[in-house]
């Protein structure tokens, strides 16, 4: 099962990425009525790392990437970290992409995005950004 899985997510996972996109452009998280909360902020008041994404995926759907930066500067900055990771993993074929995939899974470059990730949800709290 888990390598059927393996072998149909890179062509699936662009699919899911382009409806979840289509549907934050005509969907928009800021209406009081958005059946999606953040769990985190509604128990203890502060933001997690991720909270802004929806806001920030619908103001990137929209191609304001200004507002999705206000929304969530980690999500928006890690977009170009993620693209390499799935390229390196589902795309690389004939092994084109190894050096990509040495630096994206290098456990310096690893480290270093869970401290990034750490320090962020840290100073967004204290800065209230």
């Amino acid at each position: 099962m888990n390598e059927r899985v393996d072998k149909i997510m890179p062509y699936i996972f662009p699919v899911i990425i382009v409806i979840l996109v289509v549907s934050y452009y005509f969907v928009n998280p800021l209406i009081p009525s958005f059946p999606v909360k953040c769990i985190w902020h509604d128990l203890t008041g502060t933001q997690c790392p991720a909270c802004g994404f929806q806001r920030a995926v619908h103001s990137l759907a929209h191609g304001k990437i200004l507002e999705a930066l206000r929304y969530n500067y980690f999500f928006v900055i890690s977009i170009p970290y993620a693209t390499l990771a799935i390229i390196a993993t589902w795309y690389n074929y004939n092994h084109a992409f190894d050096k990509i995939r040495f630096f994206v899974y290098h456990r310096y470059t690893l480290k270093a995005y869970v401290v990034i990730y750490c320090c962020w949800w840290i100073v967004r709290n204290i800065l209230k950004i």
